[in-house]
């Protein structure tokens, strides 16, 4: 039997409410050559969906870990990573697999908002305006994977995602942009994210986030205490915060969402400020332990970024996290 030219790949745990939604708007897409692999580690696993590959795993997943056993089953030539919390456009997958054919690149689709509440809308300009409907095609420093089409090819060379941690895919942009691939943001390939916090759970997510993201940022570099301080500084001063808000005015202002952003301002400015007093605390973290780890082991180095065949540091951090 010939294999799908695409393997559509979906972690899933505990997501009875949502996923019904996925994957029925999954089987109204316009391109049809693809499988659909669900890997649920979920305590009660179901599907009422019998052309899924409904793989269920004993133990619980983190995503990435699923997203990864769910690569080692897929017969596609592509791979398309989504979420169980989102469900699409009937032309999604049409418009993801011609931006590739016409590009070659990895392609990050666009990401709006399923609800209409103003907690969703101010929740989903704070997570995702850089990926709002809008727009050309265009070059992007990174791609969530509710959203994103890559070759097996690449999948392989880059080693799949690293599955110790929820900021996984954006350390396989970041792995991938070091290979010097390009990645392509298609306005056009439009998945409807679903968003289920309140107020007090969404900014501890943002503060987790945070912390888990200088974590990232200070290994992607080598483990360096300069990396530290420097991003504690713009990020503790006025330095960052601004920046992030008048990015985001330009991402609403491009995809038509002008009076979302002030309505919703207090909301996703409160999550953007969460996000940067996590990352603060996670520099001040690793530089006390750093100090520590210095005065017990004089002679310890700390871990240096990958080199080119030239000697020549590689990896390229985008300014802000998703």
């Amino acid at each position: 039997m010939k294999p799908p030219q695409v393997s559509v790949i979906i972690p899933a745990y505990q997501s009875h409410d949502t996923i019904a939604s996925c994957l029925q708007t999954l089987r109204a897409q316009t391109y049809r050559d693809f499988e659909t692999i669900v890997v649920d580690s979920s305590p009660d696993a179901r599907c009422e969906f019998p052309e899924t590959l409904f793989v269920r795993s004993p133990v619980r997943l983190l995503p990435q870990a699923a997203r990864n056993r769910g690569a080692e089953l897929a017969r596609g030539f592509l791979f398309v990573f989504t979420d169980p919390d989102v469900s699409f456009d009937p032309r999604w997958l049409e418009e993801l697999v011609r931006s590739h054919q016409q590009s070659g690149d990895p392609i990050s689709g666009a990401i709006d908002c399923f609800g209409s509440r103003w907690l969703d809308q101010g929740i989903h300009l704070c997570k995702f305006s850089k990926w709002l409907p809008g727009g050309s095609p265009r070059p992007i420093d990174s791609a969530p994977t509710c959203n994103l089409l890559v070759t097996r090819a690449l999948y392989e060379a880059i080693g799949g995602f690293r599955d110790d941690e929820f900021l996984g895919d954006l350390v396989f942009s970041w792995d991938a942009l070091r290979r010097g691939e390009r990645l392509v943001f298609e306005p056009a390939a439009v998945v409807f994210h679903e968003h289920r916090h309140r107020i007090g759970s969404f900014l501890r997510e943002r503060f987790e986030r945070g912390i888990l993201f200088a974590g990232v940022r200070i290994r992607w570099h080598g483990g360096r205490r300069a990396t530290a301080l420097f991003y504690l500084a713009v990020s503790a001063l006025p330095i960052r915060y601004p920046r992030i808000l008048a990015l985001v005015a330009g991402q609403a202002w491009r995809a038509g969402w002008r009076r979302r952003y002030f309505s919703t301002f207090p909301l996703f400015a409160a999550g953007h400020a969460a996000s940067l007093a996590g990352e603060c605390l996670g520099y001040v973290r690793f530089l006390i332990g750093h100090r520590t780890a210095e005065g017990a082991s004089p002679t310890s180095v700390a871990p240096r970024p990958a080199c080119d065949a030239s000697g020549a540091q590689q990896g390229r951090v985008p300014a802000e996290p998703p």
